[in-house]
C-alpha cells in the first residue's frame, strides 16, 4: 500500500492509500518468503527452548517456559505445513493470529526478572526479529506497546488502536467467509466487505498515540458509512450462518470502539454487545460458565490423564487455564470496564490457544466425552473473545461427533 499525508480538516491525519477492490480477492500470499521466514523463527524457537533449558531448567517455572517453547515450535511447524494450501493473505494472518499471541504471551514471560537471562534475551530477541519480518510480508498490525506486559491495561488512544486492531482483522474474516460460503463468492457484498477491510485498516494506520480523541473520530467517518451499508446489504438477504456470524464478531468490536471514540450506538447493536444498557454485561455469567467448565473437565480427566498423549502436559495446560479463568471470573464480577476485562483476559486466551492445539494434535478429529468437554470451553472462550474485542481468534476444536 501507498501511503499518503492527507491534512484532513487541518488535523494532519495520517492515511493510508489503498485502491478500493472490485469484486476480486485480495492477493495472494507470498507463499516462497514466508515459508523461509517461518523455518527461520521456528530454529529461531527452538533454539530459544535450549537457552530455557539450560539457564532455567532447574527451575520449576523455567519448566513450564520450556513446555511453552516446545508447543509453540510445534504450532510454527504445523502453520508452515497449511501455506501451500491458504487462498489468501486474509487468510494466512488469521492462520498466524495464534502463534503470534503465543509468542507474545511467552516474549513477556521471559522478560520479567529472573528469566531474562543474557543467553535468553538474546534468543528471545532472534524469534521477535523473525516474527517483526513475519509481519512485514503479512501486512500484519501491530499491537500496542508493552500490550503483553505486566503494566496497567491500554487507556486513551492506545485503547483505540487495540479495539481498531481487532476490527480490522474482523473486518478481513468476514470478507473470507462471504468468498467462502455465498452463491458466487458473494458478489457486491464481497466487494463492500473488502472495501470495509481496507477502510479499517486505513482508519488503524492513521490512529496517532499522541492525538486528541476528535481526530480519531473524524477519521472514523469512512468505516461507518461503510459498515452502515454492509448492513443494510445483509438486511436485505437471509446470510449463511456462518456470514452472520462473522458480521456479528464485526459489531461487537465496532460497538467497543464507537463507545471508546464517543459515537452513539443504536439500541439494538448495544443489547447484543458487551455494554448493554440496563443489564449485567453478558460477560460476567460466561466468565461463571467458564469457570465451571473448567473445573468439571479437570475433576474427570485428573483421574485419567496418564493413559492419553501428552495427558500430563494437557492436564498442566488445564490447569494453568483453571486458574486464570478464576482470576478473571473475580475481575468481571468487580465490573471492570471492557478495556480493563480485555487486558485481564489475556492469559486465559493465550492458554486456551495452547490448549487447543494440544487438543487438535492428540484427538486429530476424534470426538468423546473428554473432547466434547475442551469444545464447550472453546465455544464459551470463543464468546468472551469477541465480546471484548480480543485481537486475533479464538481456535475452536475440531472434532467429529460420535454417532
Amino acid at each position: 500500500m501507498r501511503r499518503t499525508t492527507l491534512a484532513i480538516l487541518g488535523l494532519g491525519w495520517s492515511l493510508w492509500v489503498v485502491p478500493m477492490v472490485h469484486g476480486q480477492a485480495p492477493l495472494p500470499s507470498p507463499v516462497s518468503e514466508l515459508n523461509h521466514l517461518v523455518h527461520e523463527m521456528s530454529e529461531h524457537v527452538r533454539h530459544l527452548g535450549d537457552d530455557i533449558s539450560a539457564d532455567l531448567g532447574q527451575a520449576p517455572q523455567g519448566q513450564i517456559l520450556i513446555q511453552d517453547t516446545q508447543e509453540l515450535a510445534q504450532a510454527i511447524g504445523e502453520f508452515r505445513e497449511t501455506l501451500h494450501n491458504s487462498l489468501d493473505t486474509y487468510q494466512v494472518r488469521q492462520s498466524y493470529s495464534g502463534i503470534d499471541n503465543t509468542w507474545h504471551h511467552l516474549q513477556a514471560q521471559l522478560a520479567q526478572p529472573g528469566f531474562n537471562t543474557p543467553a535468553v534475551a538474546r534468543a528471545a530477541s532472534r524469534v521477535g526479529e523473525a516474527d517483526a519480518r513475519i509481519h512485514q510480508v503479512l501486512g500484519l498490525n501491530t499491537l500496542p506497546a508493552n500490550y503483553y506486559g505486566a503494566g496497567q491495561a491500554p487507556t486513551g488512544m492506545a485503547e483505540t488502536q487495540r479495539l481498531a486492531h481487532a476490527l480490522v482483522e474482523r473486518a478481513e474474516a468476514l470478507a473470507v467467509t462471504i468468498r467462502a460460503d455465498m452463491v458466487g463468492g458473494g458478489g457486491r457484498l464481497l466487494q463492500d466487505a473488502v472495501n470495509l477491510a481496507q477502510a479499517a485498516d486505513l482508519f488503524h494506520d492513521g490512529i496517532d498515540l499522541n492525538a486528541r480523541p476528535d481526530i480519531a473520530r473524524n477519521g472514523f467517518a469512512g468505516v461507518a458509512a461503510l459498515s452502515d451499508r454492509l448492513e443494510q446489504d445483509l438486511a436485505a438477504i437471509p446470510p449463511p450462518p456462518r456470514v452472520q456470524a462473522a458480521w456479528q464478531a464485526f459489531q461487537a468490536v465496532e460497538v467497543l470502539l464507537r463507545q471508546d471514540l464517543g459515537l452513539p450506538n443504536a439500541p439494538q447493536d448495544l443489547a447484543l454487545s458487551a455494554i448493554p444498557v440496563g443489564s449485567p454485561s453478558p460477560v460476567v455469567a460466561l466468565a461463571d460458565q467458564l469457570v465451571t467448565q473448567v473445573n468439571a473437565f479437570i475433576q474427570v480427566f485428573s483421574q485419567t490423564a496418564g493413559a492419553v498423549p501428552e495427558g500430563g502436559f494437557f492436564l498442566a495446560d488445564a490447569q494453568r487455564l483453571q486458574a486464570a479463568a478464576a482470576d478473571f471470573r473475580q475481575d468481571a464480577a468487580r465490573g471492570l470496564n471492557t478495556g480493563q476485562l480485555a487486558y485481564e483476559f489475556r492469559d486465559v486466551d493465550a492458554l486456551w490457544q495452547r490448549l487447543a492445539r494440544r487438543t487438535n494434535r492428540i484427538a486429530r478429529g476424534r470426538s468423546g466425552p473428554n473432547i466434547q468437554q475442551v469444545a464447550s470451553m472453546g465455544q464459551t472462550i470463543a464468546q468472551i473473545h469477541q465480546l471484548l474485542g480480543m485481537p486475533g481468534f479464538a481456535p475452536m476444536v475440531i472434532s467429529i461427533p460420535t454417532p
